[in-house]
Parts: structure tokens; C-alpha cells; sequence
């Protein structure tokens, strides 16, 4: 799996870039045989990509999104795991606004004592996914069209320009943005257990969960097992089989499920189930009948 810093990987495409601000234009051509494969992404700054063409799969701390046309996500700094593809003949398109993490602590500040209203910042999200509206798209089309014809941009359009989407999105979504950027600029890293236990059925690697919690590997096996006495291998295991065994009590079939929950065999899944609950999924099958 490749590692790549953004947005130092993707300066080659066509962008504006007036000071620490840039507007960028993403086009990659679909390769069939590379389209679902994921990289291990490094954002040096708050990303707001709204895509445009294709499919963006992104997984960061404890949650994962699926975002495509007509859709965008507010990304934060830190470490993720993507990946993005077209799915028909043309291009994977999206336009990106990168920015510095200070700069939305700034607007935030500044805009909430102009706020007639007192927000409760909800339970803080690791991205904030949303819909384009009539205006998101227009104002696409806007920065799309200034990326085609090479508009150089002074740094005071420019932070205008950002000012403009990110009032946009505030008034869409002022508990979201401030609890992500505000309400918990002291708690960035989120519980290695919720990290665990949101990507239970995405099958991501011990090295792919530690990368997401901002670990080395070593580092993350010895955290989790000091905060629950338990190897996180063997949680995510014990965890995949209650999960299993509910859905056997309602009827499943161990065939429908053995792949979903990581085994590679049905052999291997029905001797684990077995260990654990004492019975194999058929008997339990039958008992519930």
C-alpha cells in the first residue's frame, strides 16, 4: 500500500496557490485493474473536496465515508486511508480547497461571537460529509472555471473565495464544523477501542488501524492491550463472532457470512465458532428453530 503527504503529492495538477491557500483541480484517469486500491494518506492540511466524477472512499480514525457526485466532505489534518476511482470511461474528477487548520480555528472563533445563536456542539465526527447545494454548486463552477484559465489569484481574493465556502458551510453546519475544529482541538485522537470497533466489518489491517490512530504498529498493539487487557487482534475476533452469532440466531447461514467477517474458508470460520460458543452455526441454526 503507497503512503503519500497531500497536498505536497498532488501539486502536478492544475491549481491556484496564493500563499498557504490552494484551489486545486484532481484528474486521474480510470485504471481498471488499480481503481479499488488504497493508499495510506497523510493531510498536512484541512481538505474540503467535493467530487465531481467518480467515487472517494476514505477512512479516517474511527469512521469511513463513501462520497460521490453531488456530495463533498471537510476533511481535518491527520492521517486516513482512501482511495479513489471513476467508475465509467471518463476521468476521477474533484476540486479541493486546502488550507491550514488555523485558518477555520480563526473563522470559527470570529464567527461565533457574531452568532446570534448559542450552538451545542454535537459529538464530534472525525469528517463532515454533505449534499451540494444550488449555491456549493455554483460556486464550483466558479473556482473550476478560474483553475482553467490559469487565474492567478492575490491572497486576499483567495482567503475571500475561502472565507465565502466556509461561511457557506457553517451556516449548513455550525455544531459540526465546531466540534471538529473547536470543541475539540484537545482531544484530536480518538479512543484506539472506537477506532477498533467502527472499522470492525472493514477488514482493515492491525498496520492500517494503527496508521489511522496515528501509531506505529508496536505502539498501537501495546496501547490497546494496556487500556483493555486484551491484544487488539483478538478483540477484533471476539467482537466479528458475537456479531456472527446474532446473525445466526436470526437465521443466517454460515456460507453468507464467513467472507464479510474475515475468514477465508468456511472450515476455518466454523472450527473459530465453534471454540468460542460451543456449538457450530448449524446446531445453533437448528436450536433456534
Amino acid at each position: 500500500m503507497t503512503s503519500v503527504s497531500v497536498p505536497a503529492a498532488i501539486r502536478h495538477h492544475e491549481q491556484i496557490i496564493a500563499g498557504d491557500i490552494s484551489f486545486i483541480w484532481y484528474s486521474e484517469k480510470n485504471n481498471p485493474d488499480k481503481q479499488f486500491d488504497k493508499s495510506l494518506v497523510i493531510f498536512e492540511q484541512v481538505i474540503v473536496s467535493f467530487v465531481l466524477n467518480g467515487v472517494k472512499e476514505i477512512y479516517l480514525s474511527a469512521e469511513r465515508a463513501v462520497i460521490t457526485p453531488g456530495f463533498g466532505i471537510v476533511i481535518p489534518a491527520g492521517n486516513s486511508i482512501m482511495a479513489e476511482h471513476s467508475n465509467n470511461d471518463k476521468p476521477y474528477n474533484s476540486l479541493l480547497a486546502v488550507f491550514p487548520v488555523q485558518f477555520i480555528i480563526n473563522f470559527l472563533n470570529l464567527n461565533q461571537k457574531k452568532s446570534p445563536n448559542n450552538h451545542n456542539p454535537k459529538a464530534k465526527r472525525d469528517f463532515i460529509p454533505f449534499k451540494l447545494t444550488a449555491y456549493l454548486n455554483e460556486y464550483v463552477k466558479t473556482i473550476q472555471e478560474l483553475i482553467r484559465q490559469q487565474q492567478q489569484l492575490s491572497y486576499t481574493i483567495a482567503k475571500h473565495k475561502l472565507e465565502e465556502l466556509l461561511l457557506v458551510l457553517y451556516e449548513l453546519y455550525p455544531d459540526e464544523l465546531t466540534a471538529l475544529f473547536i470543541a475539540d482541538a484537545d482531544q484530536q485522537q480518538q479512543s484506539l477501542k472506537k477506532i477498533v470497533e467502527n472499522n470492525l466489518m472493514n477488514n482493515l489491517s492491525l498496520t492500517e488501524l494503527a496508521f489511522l490512530a496515528n501509531r506505529s504498529l508496536s505502539s498501537f498493539k501495546r496501547d490497546f492491550e494496556k487500556a483493555y487487557g486484551i491484544a487488539p487482534q483478538k478483540y477484533i475476533r471476539e467482537k466479528k463472532l458475537e456479531a456472527a452469532r446474532h446473525e445466526i440466531s436470526k437465521g443466517k447461514r454460515a456460507t453468507e457470512l464467513y467472507i464479510p467477517y474475515g475468514y477465508e474458508n468456511l472450515s476455518n470460520f466454523n472450527t473459530a465458532f465453534k471454540k468460542k460458543f460451543g456449538v457450530t452455526p448449524a446446531q445453533l441454526n437448528k436450536a433456534e428453530v
